[in-house]
């Protein structure tokens, strides 16, 4: 099933994306160099930004006619910046989900998000004692917890080694693929995609086109 669907997108009128399907409960890699925008593709799937040309389709119904809050509640951009509150983790879990104006997870709940994301840490863990890597993994949890239909990911292993990653969307994958979730990602690991990819989108910069 067809979840988003783009036509004509231009952003800036300066970056052009060519037509793209989004398959519903797949996980889709987008890939390009660094000048190709692939984070603004993000920000424009959940309208962040707007695009200058060209309509993007949710469940068939143009994006700007959604109200964006609610847009975003569905269509979750994971940015590359890890961010975390002084406290416990479970302190985070229920922070996090005040500001979003959703129910926290329960402790259980809570365990095996931090499992899904490979951080071997009980909720009662205080953050500041946690490495950047560590913190990452904390973040990921705390982002599947909030029970979006699509999850946009920039780049969310870039602090993790490459055995920690792998374990990560494995068990991402899983839990995605058992709730009917839809997964996009960005990563500069290229290990990643051929493992894990169920459609692969390449973005090329105008010097490449």
């Amino acid at each position: 099933m067809t979840l988003i669907t783009t036509k004509d997108l231009v952003f800036n009128n300066m970056i052009e994306y060519p037509d793209m399907t989004i398959e519903k409960g797949k996980m889709t890699f987008i890939q390009g160099a660094s000048s190709s925008g692939k984070s603004t593709l993000f920000r424009l799937f959940n309208a962040t930004i707007n695009p200058s040309q060209g309509t993007i389709y949710y469940n068939k119904v143009d994006i700007s006619t959604i109200n964006a809050l609610e847009l975003r509640r569905k269509i979750l951009l994971i940015n590359q910046q890890v961010y975390l509150f002084d406290g416990t983790i479970a302190d985070n879990f229920r922070q996090f989900h005040a500001y979003r104006g959703s129910t926290p997870p329960t402790e259980t709940a809570m365990k095996e998000f931090l499992h899904i994301a490979a951080a071997p840490f009980t909720p009662e863990q205080d953050v500041a004692r946690l490495s950047g890597g560590e913190k990452q993994r904390v973040f990921n949890a705390i982002m599947l917890s909030f029970n979006a239909e699509v999850y946009m990911w920039d780049e969310p292993s870039a602090a993790l080694d490459s055995p920690t990653a792998t374990t990560f969307f494995t068990r991402m994958k899983e839990y995605m693929a058992k709730h009917d979730k839809t997964t996009l990602v960005i990563s500069h690991d290229d290990t990643l995609y051929p493992k894990f990819s169920d459609a692969l989108i390449e973005l090329k910069s105008r010097h490449e086109v």
